[in-house]
């Protein structure tokens, strides 16, 4: 007979101390009948841990959206441009997509200061400056320079702030 990957038979229960399941786990627990296993809540925290993962990337997401948004009406202000929705919105695009892309290839929880915060900021910094490039914006090196210390003082700030608000609960 072939033993299977974790040593029992492959008939369910035949001398491995298993019930007909096959499952390492069925029948674990205290030993006592009816207790049943003491992983049997695991999978709904399991589900739990993972939606509220689901909940913090989405948050972040949103706080990045908004310091982008943030950053490209305080600049626009600055350079005495327009503030209106169409001109922000044409400084702040070639970020948001960017960022939306760190959303969609980066699993670390985005709103850990590091690693998350700081390659959300910078590949976030460097993809919309790359965007930007791409469709004929303005790439000077004061404004790659200032939207470096920018946006990363507003990623930044409001993951410490979490971090802060973490640590005291």
């Amino acid at each position: 007979m072939s033993e299977r990957p974790g040593g029992g038979s492959p008939r369910a229960g035949a001398g491995s101390g298993r019930p007909a399941g096959g499952s390492p786990r069925a029948g674990a627990g205290s030993g006592q009948p009816g207790s049943g296993s003491p992983d049997a809540g695991a999978g709904s925290e399991a589900r739990a841990s993972g939606s509220n993962r689901w909940v913090q990337r989405g948050v972040a997401l949103l706080l990045d959206a908004a310091a982008i948004v943030l950053f490209a009406y305080l600049g626009r202000g600055a350079h005495e441009g327009g503030r209106s929705a169409a001109e922000v919105l044409e400084v702040a695009l070639p970020f948001l997509v960017a960022r939306l892309v760190v959303a969609v290839l980066v699993r670390q929880s985005s709103t850990r200061l590091w690693p998350g915060g700081v390659v959300a900021w910078l590949v976030t910094w460097a993809g919309g400056l790359a965007l930007r490039a791409a469709l004929g914006g303005g790439t000077a090196l004061p404004f790659v320079l200032v939207s470096l210390g920018v946006l990363g003082g507003l990623f930044l700030v409001w993951r410490l702030a979490w971090l802060i608000d973490r640590r005291v609960r």
